[in-house]
Order: structure tokens, then C-alpha cells, then sequence
């Protein structure tokens, strides 16, 4: 598998562990998930997901790079265009957003771009690692090797923020109880 093909589907893998019960959002990606724009073009989305969560459901978009160097304003002006065509095909149904997932960042006119067309940018290097989020939902771990005795050691762990309090607090699998208030968050 290419590499751009094992980060797309980390992305996924992510956004499928971010997105568990309670919200239960399906995720697609690879190739084969394509989206018709208005203009009858079928864009290939890397990641993608629907979130009902919302009074307008929100139609999600992933592009994830796998570059070497900081997203060009060029990456994020097709991206911002593909969110255009797609939104103009789902009319009021759906709010369409984009996130650009990058190695390596992004140069400061691709960023000032994203900022203002509300593009979110995020950058996770590599799987050793990472913090992926989307709304008040986080996935965050580190992997590594241990001290001395050869032993590999990971951690990972989502992040919800309680929408009583306000206060983030990781994940159990069980409940998802805040600590600070003791209610569901």
C-alpha cells in the first residue's frame, strides 16, 4: 500500500475511533468514496462523514496530505472549490465543512486562506503521534519505545468536552461521564 493510501486510512481510522457511541457516525473513505458536486463532477473525498447531530446535519470532508512540506495555498483552494460544488449539490439539507490533515502543516497563505473560508487545518505527522478533532470530540496518543528495556509502550485516548461544564475529559469505554461534574458529556 502507498503511503498516502496507509495515512488516508489512519485519518479514518481515527475519525471512525472519534466518532463512537454516542454519536455513532458512519465514515467513509479510500477511493471509492466519491461525492457528486453540482457541477456533476464526482469528487474523491479521502475521508468522509455525515453528522445528523447538528440542527443542519453537517456533511464532513477530510483531505488528508501526505507531503513532505507544508500544504500550498493551491491544496486548500481546491479543497475550499470541492466544498462548494458538494454544498451546491446538497443544498439546505446539509452544511458542508472541509478539514485539510497535513504532515507537515501548512505555509502561512494556505492557512490565512483556511482561516477565513473557515477550512480547518490540522497537522498529524505521523501514527507515533497524533490528536485528531472534530467539533468537541478529540483523539489524541503518543507511541514510543520504553526506556531500557526495548519495550514499545502507546497510549491513545479520546477527549469529549462536557457540554454542562465545559471541562475536557478523556474517554472511558464504558461511560462517558464528565469527572468535574459527574454528568454525561
Amino acid at each position: 500500500m502507498q503511503p498516502y493510501a496507509v495515512y488516508e486510512e489512519f485519518i479514518a481510522g481515527l475519525a471512525r475511533t472519534l466518532l463512537q457511541p454516542p454519536s455513532s457516525l458512519d465514515v467513509s473513505s479510500g477511493l471509492r468514496n466519491h461525492i457528486r458536486g453540482a457541477s456533476g463532477v464526482r469528487h474523491q473525498i479521502d475521508v468522509s462523514f455525515e453528522d445528523a447531530t447538528e440542527p443542519v446535519p453537517q456533511l464532513v470532508l477530510v483531505e488528508c496530505k501526505h507531503l513532505n512540506e507544508p500544504v500550498k495555498l493551491a491544496h486548500v483552494k481546491v479543497l475550499k472549490a470541492t466544498i462548494d460544488d458538494i454544498a451546491g449539490a446538497v443544498g439546505g439539507h446539509h452544511t458542508v465543512v472541509g478539514i485539510l490533515v497535513s504532515r507537515k502543516g501548512a505555509q502561512r497563505g494556505a492557512a490565512e486562506y483556511a482561516r477565513h473560508y473557515s477550512v480547518e487545518i490540522q497537522q498529524i505527522e505521523s501514527q507515533r503521534e497524533y490528536d485528531f478533532a472534530y467539533r468537541r470530540w478529540r483523539v489524541s496518543g503518543r507511541a514510543g519505545a520504553a526506556h531500557g528495556g526495548g519495550h514499545a509502550t502507546a497510549e491513545g485516548y479520546g477527549l469529549r468536552t462536557c457540554t454542562t461544564c465545559g471541562t475536557a475529559f478523556r474517554v472511558r469505554v464504558v461511560e462517558q461521564v464528565c469527572a468535574n461534574c459527574n454528568r454525561p458529556g
